[in-house]
C-alpha cells in the first residue's frame, strides 16, 4: 500500500511538470506568463561568475594571501607548542632518570568470590 501510495505520488509531480512545461511552450517560451519571476540575463562582467574584472581579480588574490598567511600562521603555532610540550617531556623525564613512564592498565580480571 505503501509503493502504491509513493507511485502515485511521483505520477501526480510528472503530471503537474508536463503540464507547466506544455503551458510554457503554448506561450511562445516565455515563463514569465507562468511563473511570475524570470531570470534575468546581462552581459555586465561585474555579474558575470565567469568573467574576471580588475576588482575581482584583486580580491581573490587578497583572499588567498589572507587565508595562506593565517593557515602559515597556524601552522606554526601548532609546531612551537608541540615543540615546547616535547621540550617539557623531556626535561622531565631528565629530572626523573627516565622512569616516569607511563604503564598500561592490567588486563587480569578479578578472580570472582564464591
Amino acid at each position: 500500500m505503501k509503493r502504491l501510495a509513493i507511485f502515485v505520488v511521483v505520477m501526480l509531480l510528472l503530471v503537474i511538470g508536463g503540464g507547466l512545461t506544455s503551458q510554457i511552450v503554448a506561450n511562445n517560451n516565455n515563463p514569465e506568463s507562468i511563473v511570475p519571476f524570470a531570470l534575468k540575463q546581462t552581459n555586465d562582467p561585474n555579474a558575470s561568475v565567469f568573467t574576471s574584472v580588475a576588482w575581482k581579480s584583486e580580491q581573490l588574490f587578497l583572499f588567498v594571501g589572507f587565508i595562506l598567511f593565517n593557515m602559515i600562521g597556524m601552522g606554526a603555532t601548532i609546531a612551537i607548542v608541540l615543540w615546547l610540550l616535547h621540550r617539557g617531556v623531556v626535561h622531565s623525564k631528565a629530572e626523573g632518570g627516565g622512569k616516569a613512564e607511563i604503564q598500561p592498565a592490567s588486563t587480569e580480571t578479578p578472580a570472582e568470590e564464591t
